[in-house]
C-alpha cells in the first residue's frame, strides 16, 4: 500500500520525522517521494490508530499518482473505474505558487472525467475524495484521514486548570511523544512541569509517569491530567535520581528548563550532567528519548552511548530556539 502525507506548513521537517519515526512500530516501509509538504511511502495496510496519533500531518491519502501537471487529465481518464457507481468530489491544493492554474477550474475539469465515466459528483457527502496536490510534481490520491487540528487549540496551555507560561503546545508536545516511536510501554517524562507531553500520551492510549522536582508543580499537573480523565501518574522527584530500576522504561520525552540556575536545581551544567546518566540508565536498550533544551547538547551526549538519529532546531522568538534531540540506546 502507498500512503501520501500532506504535512503542516509550520515545522515541515518535524512532521516528516514524526511520521518516520512513529511507523517502524506499525510496519516495514520504503520512502518513495519526499518534498517540502509531500511524504509518500510505501507499507503495509496501516490502522487508523496511526492516523489518529499524527500531529503534523494535515491530512493522509491513498497515494496513486505522481506525476508532472501536464499530465494529471490523461491519469484521472485512466482511473475512472476506481470510481464508478460512486458518489465522488475532486479537490485541489495547489502548494507550490509558480503554477498559475485556478485550483476550482481543475477541479470541476477533473471532476467532470470521473462524470463521464460513471462517476456521482457528491460536493457535500462524497464517498470518496479525490485529492490532488500540486507541489514539485502533482500528486493524486484518495483521502484517508484528516487531522482535527481544533483538539489542540482546545488544550492550550492557557485552558487547563494549572497554567505556567512557557509551557509546551499540545500540538508540539504530541508529536514529541511521537518522535519516540514508542507504541507499548511506559512512556517517561522526568521533568514534566504542567503535563502537557504526558496528556498527549495518555489521549493517544499510552502508558505514561512524570516526575516533577517542584510540588506545586506536580499537584498542578496531577490536576490537569485529573481534568481530561487521565491516569495522575506523577511522582515528586528529581531527574537527577530517577526511581527506576535500570532499562525500566520504553520511552522518553521531555523538556529541559531554560534557566541558567535555579535555587532547587541548582546549576543547569549539573542537572545536564546527572540527568543524562538517569536518562540513559533507565532507558531500555533499542529504545529512543527525545529531548528538548535551549542548549547544545553534543558535548555531554558524547560520554553515553546514544545515536543521535536527529537534531532539530526551532525558532521560539528572537531569544530562544529549541534543540531537539532523537537519541536511541
Amino acid at each position: 500500500m502507498r500512503y501520501g502525507f500532506f504535512l503542516s506548513g509550520e515545522f515541515p521537517e518535524l512532521a516528516r520525522l514524526e511520521i518516520l519515526n512513529l511507523l517502524p512500530s506499525y510496519s516495514e516501509f520504503k520512502v518513495i517521494l519526499e518534498e517540502p509538504r509531500i511524504l509518500i511511502v510505501e507499507s503495509e495496510v496501516l490502522p487508523e490508530e496511526f492516523f489518529s496519533r499524527l500531529a503534523l500531518t494535515r491530512e493522509a491519502f491513498i497515494h496513486l499518482e505522481s506525476l508532472d501537471l501536464d499530465g494529471i487529465w490523461a491519469v484521472f481518464s485512466q482511473i475512472t473505474d476506481k470510481f464508478t457507481g460512486k458518489r465522488v468530489c475532486v479537490r485541489v491544493k495547489k502548494l507550490d505558487k509558480r503554477y498559475k492554474i485556478k485550483s476550482p477550474e481543475l477541479e470541476r475539469e477533473l471532476g467532470a472525467i470521473l462524470w463521464r465515466e460513471g462517476a456521482k459528483i457528491d460536493l457535500k457527502n462524497p464517498q470518496k475524495m479525490v485529492k490532488v496536490y500540486i507541489s514539485e510534481k502533482c500528486h493524486v490520491g484518495v483521502l484517508r484521514h484528516v487531522t482535527d487540528t481544533r483538539q489542540f487549540l482546545e488544550r492550550r496551555p492557557d485552558l487547563k486548570p494549572f497554567f505556567k507560561p512557557g509551557a509546551l503546545k499540545p500540538r508540539f508536545g504530541r508529536a514529541l511523544v511521537n518522535l519516540s516511536g514508542i507504541r507499548d510501554g511506559i512512556l517517561l517524562d522526568p521533568m514534566c512541569g504542567t503535563g502537557t507531553i504526558l496528556i498527549e500520551a495518555g489521549l493517544i492510549g499510552l502508558d505514561f509517569c512524570g516526575i516533577e522536582a517542584f510540588r506545586k508543580v506536580a499537584y498542578g499537573c496531577v490536576l490537569n491530567l485529573e481534568f481530561y480523565g487521565l491516569p495522575l501518574n506523577v511522582l515528586i522527584g528529581d531527574v537527577r535520581r530517577i526511581p527506576f530500576k535500570d532499562e525500566t522504561v520504553d520511552g522518553i520525552v521531555t523538556d529541559y528548563p531554560y534557566l541558567r540556575s535555579s535555587k532547587s536545581l541548582g546549576e543547569l551544567e549539573s542537572l545536564y550532567e546527572k540527568s543524562l546518566v538517569e536518562i540513559y540508565r533507565v532507558l531500555k536498550s533499542g529504545k529512543k528519548a527525545v529531548l528538548i533544551s535551549n542548549r547544545d547538547l553534543d558535548d555531554s551526549l558524547k560520554e553515553f552511548n546514544f545515536k543521535i538519529e536527529t537534531k532539530l532546531q526551532q525558532e521560539v522568538h528572537r531569544s530562544l530556539s529549541r534543540k531537539i534531540y532523537v537519541l536511541k540506546k
